[in-house]
């Protein structure tokens, strides 16, 4: 669940929403500056159902007992989001081989300075390093399938990581959409990075920053630039989707900013809340 306070309010977006966001972005994606992916489809639905596994949790939803309310997706330790995570990719797989291998990707990754594309270190807890591993040797056989001896395994792999690398673009920015107040206008000033700002409940001013987002197979990579120009209003410079402008809705549940007594008490308070769309308008600067 992504939780950020938001005037006065929690709100609360679920995970399998984000990854329709992801998805709908995804599906967009390419223009005459950023080439669109040779594995569409398959990055469509890597992109749509790659945090599937967050339904067990976000469907409760997940509680945070020192704070006294739904817990934020990075407040949960991995020895709780490892195994409902892992069902997640399993039901992946088996929509598409190609999808579940980029998100066997994804998930690896995530632990593993996104292969490179981000600083850091690798994530050294027991389950990351077994996630790793496991997933890294499952994607293998899958990728196998998938060419199926069609074409060059060169050019299928290329592309395959390129799907990959845009997995992660799409990723943040579908996350930013989630913890940002869209309503609210960004100053022009210097950007956050999105990574920086995953754990925070209250979100810092300032437009988003998405790291090493490739133009092309191979890159070069770009920083792409997301900023709320007015209510609703988001551009994204350099603007990498096909459509001139478009529009989208994300789904949000908003709860009373309180202290909550039990993990029923807030699982009570979000089940009768209802969803809220908030509508988004994307275009160039």
């Amino acid at each position: 669940m992504l939780v950020t306070r938001r005037q006065g309010d929690l709100c609360l977006i679920t995970h399998p929403e984000h990854g329709r966001v992801a998805g709908e972005l995804g599906r967009r994606w390419g223009n005459e500056r950023f080439e669109p992916p040779g594995h569409h489809e398959a990055l469509v639905i890597a992109a749509t159902h790659h945090d599937d596994g967050w339904y067990e949790l976000d469907g409760r939803p997940s509680f945070n007992p020192e704070h006294q309310r739904p817990a934020h997706f990075l407040e949960l330790p991995l020895e709780v989001t490892v195994p409902p995570y892992g069902r997640g990719v399993d039901s992946v797989y088996a929509r598409d081989r190609h999808a579940g291998a980029l998100v066997s990707m994804h998930w690896a990754g995530l632990y593993h300075t996104r292969f490179g594309l981000h600083g850091g270190e690798p994530v050294a807890h027991p389950l990351a390093v077994e996630v790793v591993a496991e997933q890294d040797h499952r994607r293998v056989g899958a990728l196998r399938d998938a060419w199926g001896g069609r074409g060059l395994r060169s050019e299928f792999e290329r592309q395959t990581w390129y799907a990959y690398e845009l997995l992660q673009a799409l990723d943040l920015m579908s996350l930013a959409l989630g913890l940002v107040d869209t309503g609210q206008p960004m100053r022009d000033d210097d950007s956050v990075s999105v990574p920086q700002t995953l754990a925070r409940i209250e979100q810092p001013p300032g437009a988003r920053s998405i790291p090493a987002v490739p133009v092309a197979p191979g890159g070069p990579y770009v920083p792409l630039t997301l900023r709320v120009a007015a209510p609703g209003e988001v551009v994204l410079d350099p603007y990498p989707f096909s459509e001139t402008s478009f529009g989208i809705e994300v789904s949000a549940r908003r709860l009373e900013d309180r202290r909550y007594s039990s993990a029923e008490e807030a699982a009570s308070a979000y089940h009768g809340a209802q969803p809220e769309p908030i509508a988004i308008h994307f275009g160039p600067p």
